[in-house]
């Protein structure tokens, strides 16, 4: 019988190793995920935090851009109680044209 070179053992060694025996997989059960589309609770909750921040600037720009329309401040501005006072008509009767 021949001798086996020590680059052949190694070679047998990684032979083997490549088909050892791996941990088991664990089979992963499908689950259904709600969805409207493309859109699933995961996009919503990573969007909302953004979604606010756009929409409390657009709240702050129609307040500042309508409050000197007299409609939105009997409305809307006169109904918040801290921006109520600022807007109440001061001005006397016998200084109204009307």
């Amino acid at each position: 019988m021949a001798a086996l070179r020590p680059t052949a053992i190694r070679a047998l060694q990684a032979q083997r190793g490549a088909f050892r025996a791996s941990a088991p997989v664990k089979a992963v059960k499908p689950t259904f995920q709600p969805h409207f589309y493309r859109i699933t609770p995961e996009n919503v909750t990573k969007w909302v935090p953004s979604l606010a921040l756009w929409g409390g600037a657009a709240a702050g720009a129609v307040t500042l851009f309508f409050s000197a329309v007299p409609i939105f401040q009997t409305d809307v501005l006169k109904h918040i109680p801290i921006v109520a006072s600022y807007f109440e008509d001061k001005t006397p009767d016998s200084d109204k044209p009307f």
